[in-house]
């Protein structure tokens, strides 16, 4: 009788293991599965990003991500499903694996392929990028019948936001700028000095660090822009610095609080109660 107790105890206790292992599985929740997709664009030009979702998920938010700076992102799979882009730092590029859950996958925007080099600030205002971007939304709907689409950009990529949120009005579901560029310095303006936010029909999110130290990118000056259109707005403390003010691993990049700025994003994007000061 001892042995047969002995041997249902260690049965009892594998079985224990193996039930703790899988509710960690179940805790993280699925795998995420990244592909780069390629849009063909007009005149042999095309348009590619990189899908980030949980693995078997039919996400109800599709995430479509301009990560700034000059966005020539390279992006490249290779046969064993290895992905290669540069930027990996940035803020919406590092992150990509917080936003992504059952609900939520994310679609990271490169620059066309007869862009090379970069997305230029005109460029990114211009009726030609949004053109561009109803393919990459097409494409999406394709995937993703049900799913609502959100414009999402960081730094640079807030021009791309804004000028595209506005001239598909019908396309998202909410438009999010974090880190916009909100005051010329330095002599440099951009597209974004004196823009309409309220010509962009749908629902807006800025997010901005209130230490940000980028010179184009003054809170003040934003905090104006989200009182006077009463828009949705997330201040961001503390954190950490690892590198320039205008670079990814510092304030403007909301660096050491990811996690925080994806939740409180991702909280008001599907209308739960939402975080407006995050430290």
């Amino acid at each position: 009788m001892s042995a047969i107790v002995v041997r249902f105890d260690r049965f009892v206790r594998c079985l224990l293991v193996l039930l703790g292992v899988l509710a960690l599985f179940s805790a993280r929740g699925a795998m995420a599965s990244e592909q780069v997709v390629s849009v063909p664009l007009a005149e042999g030009a095309s348009i590619s990003y990189l899908l980030t979702q949980q693995d078997g998920s039919a996400p109800h938010w599709v995430l479509v991500i301009f990560p700034g700076s000059a966005g020539d992102l390279e992006l490249s799979q290779q046969p064993d499903g290895t992905i290669r882009m540069r930027e990996k730092n940035n803020f919406l590029i590092r992150a990509r694996q917080l936003f992504v859950d059952a609900q939520f996958a994310t679609a990271i925007v490169d620059a066309p392929s007869d862009q090379p080099g970069s997305y230029s600030d005109a460029f990114r205002a211009s009726p030609r990028s949004a053109q561009d971007l109803a393919q990459v939304a097409a494409s999406l709907r394709n995937r993703f019948p049900q799913a609502k689409l959100v414009l999402v950009g960081t730094s640079r990529g807030t021009i791309s936001t804004a000028y595209v949120g506005r001239a598909l009005p019908d396309v998202w579901d909410a438009v999010v700028h974090t880190s916009t560029l909100s005051s010329p310095a330095r002599g440099q303006a951009t597209p974004l000095i004196g823009f309409d936010y309220g010509a962009i029909r749908p629902r807006q999110l800025f997010v901005q660090h209130a230490d940000d130290g980028c010179f184009l990118c003054s809170y003040e000056a934003l905090r104006r822009i989200a009182e006077s259109g009463q828009y949705a707005l997330i201040t961001v403390h503390g954190g950490d610095v690892r590198g320039k003010p205008c670079e990814a691993l510092s304030h403007h990049g909301f660096y050491g609080r990811d996690e925080a700025v994806v939740a409180a994003i991702k909280a008001w994007i599907s209308g739960q109660p939402w975080q407006d000061d995050v430290g």
